[in-house]
């Protein structure tokens, strides 16, 4: 599984602001007020990461950074603040619904892809015609700004569950970090570049900001990119698919991402096919090791991950312990999926309680009633590879089986959060001004889990993947190794 993508930018969402529009004090404000609104009448989990007075802070701070005729970038860094501190990985504010078409045309692009391993930045792809950067040098400074300096800042504005970084760094690793830099820390005509090469010499060089056009070229015009373009061809991609090394006697399965129909009932089907089939091969083939693969799995419909687990326990359990809204009526609501017969279900079925918020039962959502074993479940080792893009449904589903210890997990502390998520239903509105578009939660989530020493975090796997950037560069698969070398080991003691 490669660790990073060579991404043309052309294909990615993003919005680069180029001739953005310019908004008075008033229009801002006016968008804020109804962003403000719409998130106290909607959103169930806004008070889980901070207090009611925190966020009032948090709004009267965003109001007082808005100033008369102020550029769309500048007003989508204020709100984007504001929205990032929910800590809530499914609510998402964009400066724009159509970004990909505006990238076209866009520059002021740093011309590198960036990569993080333990808080330490390295240039892994060399979009410039420079040739003296190389993939795997350490990137000190950018237009002399400590790196960390500039990580933390686009943090701020990035939206992941509580207090989980994995997600984040994900998100600038394989797509973004160019974006990202542009809107939240400048935009530059060049950069002046400070890095680390391998033999250790700090070295500065000044390139041109460049469009996504001249990036995509020079990723394969420039010789230095070379060998890790080799490297990374010999990646084979999945989506699903079952993979039987005879010879090691270990099964994998690859579910990098969650599949199925345009339901969830076609979802849990597809699923469950696809699992039978792939238990009766493996169980055909005497293996009983088993790896299954849910890196950059960012989920799919919520039945999916309870069909998963249903091959790996063996008496029924709880998934979800409660699910419930803080509405049952808002007008709001028209703007999600949900159609006028969902609406009044909605209305009728919700169960109210003392605090004013809303009780999903299990009539409207038959998620919340228990998980039965599988009639054909898998009896041996399972090895779960997981990382910060293991998100949302997955994550949900990683963290009730490691609650149950049904296997060992192994690389990233996951991308959601362990005891649950805010999700369902979403609703998406523009803003009546600047028509950024937010998409707000509807649904909070509980896991049955125990609680975890740190609140706000994923699933912490059993074993890390400490792989270096030498490693990662040579796309070597680490965290796939590291569960060989496990079975190895308990295969050893069980012959002693």
């Amino acid at each position: 599984m490669p660790r990073f993508f060579i991404i043309l930018l052309l294909c990615l969402t993003g919005h680069a602001m180029a001739q953005q529009p310019i908004f008075s004090r008033q229009q801002l404000q006016q968008d804020l007020n109804y962003l403000d609104t719409a998130l106290r009448e909607l959103h169930p989990g806004l008070f889980r990461y901070q207090s009611p007075a925190q966020f009032d802070s948090a709004v009267q701070a965003t109001h007082m950074a808005i100033r008369d005729q102020m550029p769309l970038r500048d007003a989508y860094a204020s709100f984007s603040s504001l929205v990032a501190g929910i800590r809530c990985a499914h609510t998402v504010l964009v400066p724009r619904s159509n970004w990909a078409d505006t990238l076209r045309t866009a520059k002021f692009y740093l011309p590198f892809q960036v990569f993080f391993i333990r808080g330490d930045a390295y240039l892994v792809v060399n979009r410039s015609s420079n040739q003296d950067v190389h993939p795997g040098d350490r990137l000190l400074s950018i237009n002399d700004r400590p790196i960390t300096a500039i990580r933390d800042e686009i943090f701020r504005h990035l939206f992941s569950d509580g207090y989980i970084e994995t997600l984040k760094y994900r998100q600038i690793h394989d797509q973004l970090f160019s974006y990202f830099y542009n809107c939240f820390i400048e935009q530059a005509d060049s950069f002046r570049v400070t890095y680390q090469n391998a033999g250790g010499e700090t070295k500065t060089i000044t390139v041109p900001a460049l469009d996504m056009t001249e990036m995509n070229r020079n990723v394969f015009a420039n010789p230095v990119n070379q060998f890790f373009l080799q490297e990374a061809r010999k990646q084979k991609p999945h989506s699903h698919e079952l993979s039987l090394d005879k010879e090691k006697k270990i099964a994998t399965i690859y579910l990098w991402q969650f599949f199925g129909g345009k339901n969830g009932a076609q979802a849990r089907a597809a699923m469950n096919r696809f699992m039978d089939e792939s238990l009766a091969k493996i169980s055909r083939s005497g293996i009983t090791d088993l790896i299954v693969d849910l890196r950059y799995n960012g989920g799919g419909y919520d039945n999916q991950g309870q069909a998963l687990l249903s091959y790996f326990i063996d008496q029924p359990v709880l998934y979800y312990r409660s699910m419930r809204t803080v509405t049952n009526s808002s007008p709001l609501l028209a703007h999600s999926s949900l159609s006028p017969d969902d609406l009044k279900q909605v209305r009728d079925s919700l169960v109210p309680l003392p605090d004013g918020t809303y009780r999903v039962p299990v009539s409207v959502n038959p998620t919340l009633d228990s998980v039965r074993p599988a009639a054909q479940r898998f009896k041996g080792n399972v090895y779960f590879l997981v990382n910060g893009a293991t998100g949302s449904t997955t994550a949900e589903f990683t963290a009730v089986a490691h609650h149950l210890r049904v296997g060992t997990f192994i690389g990233d502390e996951t991308g959601g959060n362990y005891t649950g998520g805010n999700g369902g239903e979403f609703v998406g509105l523009l803003l009546p001004n600047t028509r950024m578009h937010v998409t707000i939660p509807v649904v909070r989530y509980e896991n049955a889990v125990d609680h975890p020493a740190q609140e706000g975090r994923g699933t912490i796997p059993d074993y890390p993947d400490n792989y270096t950037i030498t490693e990662a560069v040579s796309n070597r698969d680490t965290a796939r190794e590291l569960a060989y070398r496990l079975i190895a080991e308990k295969r050893a003691k069980g012959q002693q």
